[in-house]
């Protein structure tokens, strides 16, 4: 029976079929992860999705999938969306993701955070982490970030022209520069640990909307 099928690509001229009969599973794991879990949620979607290589993937949503590892992610070169909602992830460092527009780390256990080179880069979630110092340079597009309930201590960051919208409520930050950040519309800072002066400064942003909590003291 086998003999036939390759008879029959021969006498097509099909040198491509006799090369998949004979490398069994050539098809079933087009990509190659560190993550076993990872590299299985993305086949899944490319064998979902009919992508053909790396070229071919613009969107990666793997959700409560016990991910630990996002290492090998940067061959993907034409994505737009990463979504790993709810995983096991200590630590992420990515770069050179020219188109990417949106990453989703929410509910991670995330005690790093380094973004690097992603100039599209519109609207970053990472809240229900572990991040002590969060520090965003350089995301000329950034838009949005929500980092609310991440034990983040420190916010560090410069060129970040665009960014508009800013969720950090239920923090531990006790200060925090609201001078540089010149398209600023609307920040949330609820339930951080801040003292008056500060509060009244965020007070006095003309166009800004910061909602804080007042005397520091209230709710605790």
């Amino acid at each position: 029976m086998h003999s036939m099928t390759i008879k029959k690509c021969a006498s097509v001229f099909s040198i491509f079929c006799i090369f998949v009969l004979l490398v069994p599973g050539l098809e079933a794991a087009p990509f190659q992860l560190a993550d076993k879990k990872l590299e299985a949620c993305v086949n899944a979607l490319a064998k979902k999705h009919a992508w053909e290589n790396a070229a071919s993937v613009d969107k990666i949503e793997c959700h409560n999938k016990g991910i630990t590892s996002l290492d090998g992610v940067e061959q993907f070169k034409n994505v737009v969306k990463l979504s790993f909602h709810k995983n096991d992830i200590k630590q992420v460092k990515l770069s050179n993701l020219l188109l990417l527009r949106e990453i989703n780390l929410a509910r991670n256990k995330i005690q790093t955070l380094e973004l690097a080179n992603f100039p599209q880069l519109k609207n970053l979630y990472f809240f229900g982490n572990r991040i002590p110092t969060l520090s965003l340079n350089a995301l000329p597009s950034l838009e949005q970030i929500k980092g609310n309930s991440s034990e983040i201590v420190n916010f560090e960051y410069h060129d970040l022209p665009k960014l508009e919208k800013i969720y950090l409520f239920d923090n531990e930050i006790e200060t925090l520069d609201i001078y540089h950040l010149p398209a600023m519309k609307y920040m949330d800072v609820r339930q951080n640990p801040m003292p008056d002066k500060l509060y009244e400064d965020m007070d006095k942003v003309p166009g800004v909307t910061i909602l804080h909590d007042g005397n520091a003291e209230d709710w605790q």
